[in-house]
C-alpha cells in the first residue's frame, strides 16, 4: 500500500461493504483496485463500536471491550437495522444491549454514551473508513457506493442511506453485495453465462443468479435469501453446545455470555484449519471436534441450500445450466459450507478472491465506472431486481401485488383503484412487502389516508397508485384522484414497525401456501362481489321496484334469500351458482336501471375505506 503523502487532483470514490462481522472499503487508482488499510496496515475494521461516557472507540480498538463491557459494546448491529422491538425479541432473546422502542416503534441502546440507535452505529463504523480515506489519500470522498445484502427490505436499506447521511460519505447508490461479486469476478476473469454468487457472511445469507452475455450486460434473473442467517448463528449454536458440554450451568451472567461467545468464535475460525481445537474456558478444559461442529451448523447449511434450490425452481433454471459458482462471505470459510455447495452445484466453486474482499473491490469497480462513464474499457450495464413484491391492500384483507419480486430495477408502474361504497371520501393506502394473499402475512411498511375524495357513486372514483422503485431499491408512491386531479406522494418512513415476520419465511410460506391462499382469495373475493351486489341490487329495489311485475320481483327476491344464505354457510359452490342465478332473474331490471353493473362490477382493484 502507497501512502499519499499530498493531496491529487484525481477524485476519490468508495466502495464500502459494511458488512456484520467486518467491514472495509476500496478505491481504483490507476486501474488497480486498492483496499483501504489503516495504520497498522489492517484492511478489516471489525463492525464493533463501544460507547462510553465520553467518547466513541470503533472497530479493533472496540474489539476486546466485548468482554470487558458488553452492554456498552455493540457488535452485529446490522441483524438489527429496520428491526422492530417484537422481531428482536424472538429472534434475539439474550443480547447484552439493555434495548427500547421509542414512539415510533424504533429500537435504541441504552449507553454510557446516551441512547443510540442501530443507524447511529452503523453511522460510526462508516466514520472510521472514511477517516482511513482522508488519511490515505488526504482528500475528502466525493462519491461513494454501500452494498447491502441482496434481501434486505425497503426499511433496512433506508437505515443504511441515513448512517451513510450521518457519516457524510456522499452516497450515490446502494449495491446488493452478490451483485458486486460478480463484478468483481466477471471484470477479471471474463466469465459468461449464468452465475450463482453464494454469499454467507457473518450475519446474512443471499444467493442471485446473474446473466452475464458477450455485451457487458449483467442481468440479476433472480435473488433470495435469509437477512437473518450467518456465522453469526454458528458461533451462538457452538456457544451453546459449548456452554452444556462444559456443565457450567450455574453461569450466565452478561460476562459470562460474552466469554463464551468468543471462545465459540476463535474455535469456529480453528476449525477452519484444525480437525480438533483445545479449549480452556473458565475452570473447564476440553476439546471440540471438526464432526461435533459440521453437526452444531449442517441445518444452517441445509438451510441456505434449500434456499438456492426454491430459487433456481421459481426460475425453472436447472443446477446443469450454472456455469460458475463464487463463494462470497467470510462464513464460506466454514470446510463444511465449501463442500456441501459443491456438492449441491455439482461443480467447484470459485473463491480465488478473497471472500472478505471480493464485495469491497466489485464495488469499487462498479463506482468508478458509474463516475467515469465515457471509459467504455470494461464498461458494464447492471440490471438489479427488487427482491420482493410491493402491493398494498384492497377489500377483504387481500394484497394487490403493483411490483412482483425479481422485477428489473429501475421500475415504475402504476395500477388503477376505486372505492367500495356510495360517497366514499377517504380511502386507506396500506403498503405491504411480501409474497402472500393476505395482510397479515406480509410485511407493512407504512399506510397513508388520502382524504377529500369527491362523493359519488362506488366505483366511479379513479385512483391511481403509482410505485417507483429506483437502483437502490427504494420505494416512491405517488397517488392520484383523477377526477379532482388531486396528488400525494409518500415516502416509507423508516421508523415504521416492521411486523414480527422473517422476511426468508415469507418466500418459503409464499410457495408452501400458495395453493391454500389462491383458493382462499378466490372464495373471499366471490363473497365481496355478492355482498356487494346484494347491497346494490337492495338499493335498486327499495327505490325502483315499480318497474317490474310482482312475479319477477318474487323471483329475485328467493334467489336474494338464497345467495344470502350461502354467504353465510360460506359455501363457495352455492355462492357462484346463486350469483348466476340472480343475475340472470334480475338482468331484466338491471337492464333499465343499471346498465349491466353487476356483469361488469370488480371487487379486486377496490381500495379499503379509511375508519
Amino acid at each position: 500500500m502507497i501512502f499519499f503523502k499530498k493531496k491529487h487532483n484525481k477524485k476519490l470514490f468508495l466502495g464500502i461493504d459494511l458488512g456484520t462481522t467486518y467491514s472495509l472499503a476500496a478505491t481504483v487508482r490507476e486501474d488497480n483496485t486498492v483496499l483501504l488499510l489503516d495504520k497498522k496496515k489492517r484492511y478489516l475494521l471489525p463492525s464493533i463500536v463501544q460507547y462510553k461516557k465520553n467518547s466513541i472507540l470503533v472497530g479493533w480498538e472496540a474489539l476486546d471491550n466485548i468482554v470487558k463491557d458488553p452492554s456498552n459494546t455493540i457488535t452485529s448491529v446490522k441483524r438489527l437495522l429496520g428491526r422492530s422491538m417484537d422481531f428482536i425479541k424472538n429472534e434475539f432473546p439474550v443480547l447484552p444491549y439493555i434495548i427500547e422502542e421509542d414512539k415510533n416503534g424504533a429500537i435504541f441502546f441504552h449507553t454510557n454514551g446516551g441512547h443510540i440507535t442501530p443507524i447511529d452505529v452503523s453511522s460510526e463504523i462508516l466514520k472510521n473508513l472514511k477517516k482511513r480515506a482522508v488519511f490515505l489519500f488526504n482528500q475528502e470522498i466525493d462519491a461513494s457506493i454501500i452494498t447491502v445484502p441482496a434481501y434486505f427490505n425497503d426499511l433496512q436499506k433506508k437505515a443504511t442511506k441515513k448512517a451513510a447521511i450521518i457519516s457524510e460519505i456522499n452516497l450515490i447508490r446502494l449495491l446488493n453485495e452478490p451483485t458486486a461479486a460478480a463484478i468483481a469476478y466477471g471484470l477479471q476473469t471474463k466469465k459468461r453465462g449464468n452465475i450463482v454468487i453464494y454469499d454467507l457472511g457473518g450475519g446474512t445469507f443471499d444467493i442471485s443468479i446473474l446473466n452475464l452475455n458477450n455485451k457487458g450486460i449483467f442481468e440479476v434473473l433472480a435473488t433470495s435469501g435469509d437477512s437473518n442467517l450467518g456465522g453469526d448463528d454458528f458461533d451462538h449454536a457452538l456457544a451453546n453446545y459449548i456452554y452444556k458440554k462444559s456443565n457450567l450451568l450455574n453461569k450466565c451472567n452478561e460476562f459470562f455470555q460474552a466469554s463464551l461467545l468468543q471462545i465459540a468464535k476463535s474455535t469456529k475460525l480453528k476449525l477452519t484449519k484444525y480437525k480438533i481445537v483445545k479449549i480452556h474456558f473458565l475452570n473447564w478444559k476440553g476439546y471440540i471436534t471438526i464432526d461435533e461442529f459440521n453437526a452444531i451448523i449442517v441445518n444452517f447449511v441445509k438451510k441456505t441450500l434449500l434456499i438456492c434450490s426454491n430459487l433456481l425452481e421459481e426460475i425453472n433454471l436447472s443446477v446443469d445450466k450454472i456455469e460458475e459458482v463464487i463463494m462470497v462471505g467470510g462464513s464460506t470459510r466454514v470446510p463444511l459450507v465449501y463442500q456441501e455447495v459443491s456438492r449441491f452445484f455439482k461443480k467447484v466453486p470459485l473463491n480465488s478472491i478473497n471472500p472478505d474482499q471480493v464485495v469491497a473491490i466489485g464495488a469499487a469497480m462498479h463506482i468508478d465506472m458509474l463516475m467515469h462513464s465515457n471509459n467504455v474499457k470494461n464498461k458494464i450495464i447492471l440490471l438489479d431486481v427488487i427482491p420482493l413484491s410491493l402491493g398494498i391492500e384492497v377489500m377483504g384483507g387481500f394484497v394487490e401485488k403493483i411490483i412482483l419480486r425479481n422485477t428489473s430495477l429501475p421500475i415504475s408502474k402504476t395500477k388503477e383503484f376505486t372505492t367500495y361504497k356510495d360517497n366514499q371520501t377517504s380511502i386507506l393506502i396500506h403498503v405491504l412487502q411480501g409474497e402472500r394473499e393476505l395482510v397479515k402475512n406480509c410485511i407493512s411498511l407504512s399506510r397513508f389516508v388520502l382524504r377529500g375524495i369527491r362523493p359519488q357513486k362506488a366505483g366511479l372514483v379513479r385512483i391511481l397508485v403509482t410505485f417507483q422503485v429506483d437502483t437502490d431499491g427504494l420505494i416512491n408512491i405517488k397517488i392520484l384522484d383523477s377526477c379532482s386531479n388531486k396528488e400525494k406522494n409518500m415516502k416509507i418512513d423508516n421508523n415504521v414497525v416492521l411486523k414480527n415476520l422473517n422476511i426468508p419465511e415469507i418466500l418459503e410460506d409464499s410457495l408452501k401456501y400458495s395453493k391454500d391462499d389462491f383458493c382462499f382469495r378466490i372464495k373471499e373475493e366471490k363473497k365481496i362481489e355478492s355482498i356487494r351486489i346484494l347491497e346494490i341490487l337492495n338499493q335498486s329495489l327499495n327505490q325502483h321496484k315499480k318497474l317490474i311485475g310482482e312475479e319477477e320481483l318474487k323471483k329475485i327476491k328467493y334467489i336474494q334469500q338464497k345467495l344470502q344464505k350461502s354467504i353465510e354457510e360460506d359455501d363457495f359452490f352455492s355462492i357462484k351458482a346463486n350469483l348466476k342465478k340472480l343475475n340472470e332473474v334480475s338482468k331484466n331490471f338491471f337492464s333499465l336501471q343499471l346498465k349491466n353493473a353487476i356483469n361488469s362490477y370488480s371487487t379486486k382493484n377496490v381500495l379499503k375505506e379509511n375508519i
